[in-house]
Order: structure tokens, then C-alpha cells, then sequence
């Protein structure tokens, strides 16, 4: 198995392989990590063998993680970083906060299962409104400096060709979409009451492998509160689905499912192996254990 690797790799010309030989061997990349800066010598392979091109790589658009949350931190020389905790479920967020009244922040992304790449980044601004209308004790557009100011630092590192026309939707209150380069942006601006968030989101060749990377992680415990639930006796006929990414706690984590007739059901799962199912049947009604017990 080893020299059929081997030969592979080395793009040695081979006979075709039996299928005995070739299951293995997909088996045994299957069971890889996901691609990774560590792991993108594999590539070659994977195209040799599957005919697909290797997964997401740190030459798309972004640096790796790390290098861009420091490089975006110095280019706008951030007062204060957050770095949101990560899980096993979750991509990790670090935050660039800027402004007196904090209320600009710039996001850099790190997908969960692709440790090391950037998905994407994000400038966001709470404008504060006007007169009667302002939504925060602060003045009318307060940090509307600072929002500008970062995002022209944002701007010269990724689409300085762009600069002008970036400032121009962000200011002018338009949405819109470009591509530059390797690089994807948009601009959106959501009304509310007393203030206007002001968004802009940069992705690179990489986001569309790397965009359902939390849904992905969390998917196994998802299809194991799928498979308690279409188990349970009175709920065998039901069509039941749910969302795959679940809302955690120190204690368990609580997936979300539903049946297509209405019921809704909280399915929490426990580190120690315990589960619980508790069902609301119409809206507005409580929820009540159905099920619980111990799946290890």
C-alpha cells in the first residue's frame, strides 16, 4: 500500500489499479485532517487520485491567520483586541475595537477544521443617528473618524486600486459589490431605529470551501440528536430536520430541530455522555422532557 502511495506521489506512471487497492488508499485520505498550511503537500495527491483540485490554501487572497490579524492590528494601530474564545463547534473571532465610544470593530475570522487560514474580515460601524432619533448617549455619528480611518487602513492592504470607490459606498450610505484581485468586497448598511450599522466584508478564493466550516464541525452531534429523535417511538412517522450548529453552554450543547407538522424540540447534549429531549408542540407552549438517558 505504501509504494502504491509512493508511486502516486512521485507521478511514477502506473497500470490501472485494481479497485481493492484504490478504496484503501481514498479511505486512508479521507481520514486526513483537512487541508492545512501543514498538510497542503498533499494536494498533488488527492488531484492524482480523486481528479479534484486539494482544498482551501493560505495563497488565495488572505495571509495565514495570525500574520493578517497582526498586520490589519498594526496597519490601524487598534486600542484594544478581543479575542472571542474558540470551541469545537466555532470559528474564531478576533476583534479590533476602535473608536472613544467603541463602536467600530474590525473582525478577523479563523475557520474552525482549516486552523491557520483567514476566512474572511469585517468592518463593522454602529452610526449613531441624529437629533431625537440617536440610539446611543453619544453624539450624533460618533466614531464616524475612526470608522473611516480603518477602513482606508483596511483598503491599502487588500484593494488599494479600489480605495476611492470602497470610502465612496461606505460614506455615501450605498450598498454595493466589487471584485479586486483575488479579493471579494461588499457594502451594506442596515437601517434601525436611531442607527444605521455600516458593514464591509472582505473574502478571498478560499470562502467558498471555508464558508460552512461551522456548520460542518458541529454536524455529527447534530445527526446524533437526529437519530435519538426519529428513534423515540411516537415520533417515528415524523419528518423531523433542524439547524446543524448548535448554541452552547458550560454544561451541554442544545441543538435545534423540528418536525415538518410544527413540534420543535431542544436536544441537549452533555460532555458526559448524557442526553435530554424536550419538545414544544405548538407555539407559545412550554417545553417538556420527552426523553433522556445515556448514549455511552
Amino acid at each position: 500500500m505504501l509504494e502504491v502511495a509512493k508511486r502516486l506521489w512521485l507521478g511514477v506512471e502506473m497500470k490501472p489499479l485494481p479497485v481493492l487497492i484504490i478504496v484503501p488508499v481514498l479511505a486512508l485520505l479521507l481520514a486526513l485532517p483537512a487541508a492545512t498550511p501543514a498538510h497542503a503537500q498533499l494536494g498533488s495527491l488527492w488531484r492524482a487520485i480523486t481528479g479534484q483540485d486539494e482544498g482551501p490554501k493560505p495563497d488565495k487572497g488572505f495571509g495565514p491567520f495570525r500574520e493578517e490579524a497582526r498586520r490589519i492590528e498594526d496597519a490601524l494601530n487598534c486600542g484594544r483586541v478581543v479575542e472571542q474564545a474558540n470551541d469545537a463547534f466555532s470559528d474564531l473571532r478576533r476583534h479590533c475595537i476602535l473608536g472613544d465610544n467603541r463602536t467600530v470593530r474590525v473582525t478577523i475570522v479563523e475557520p474552525v477544521g482549516h486552523e491557520g487560514l483567514t476566512k474572511r474580515v469585517r468592518l463593522t460601524w454602529t452610526d449613531n443617528g441624529t437629533g431625537e432619533q440617536r440610539a446611543l448617549s453619544a453624539p450624533a455619528h460618533v466614531d464616524r473618524s475612526a470608522a473611516q480611518a480603518a477602513l482606508s487602513g483596511l483598503a491599502a492592504l487588500f484593494v488599494p486600486e479600489k480605495s476611492d470607490h470602497l470610502i465612496d459606498l461606505f460614506t455615501g450610505g450605498t450598498d454595493g459589490a466589487f471584485e479586486s484581485g483575488p479579493f471579494s468586497v461588499s457594502v451594506v448598511h442596515q437601517s434601525r431605529a436611531g442607527l444605521d450599522l455600516r458593514t464591509v466584508e472582505l473574502r478571498d478564493g478560499n470562502y467558498e470551501a471555508l464558508a460552512e466550516s461551522e456548520a460542518r464541525s458541529a454536524r455529527p452531534g447534530f445527526d446524533r440528536c437526529l437519530f435519538i429523535v426519529r428513534n423515540i417511538d411516537v415520533l417515528k412517522n415524523l419528518e423531523i430536520d433542524g439547524e446543524p450548529r448548535p448554541q452552547r453552554s458550560d454544561l451541554h450543547l442544545t441543538y435545534f430541530l423540528h418536525a415538518k407538522r410544527g413540534d420543535r424540540f431542544l436536544c441537549e447534549l452533555h460532555d458526559s455522555g448524557y442526553y435530554r429531549i424536550r419538545i414544544s408542540q405548538k407555539d407559545g407552549e412550554e417545553f417538556r422532557t420527552l426523553a433522556h438517558g445515556n448514549i455511552r
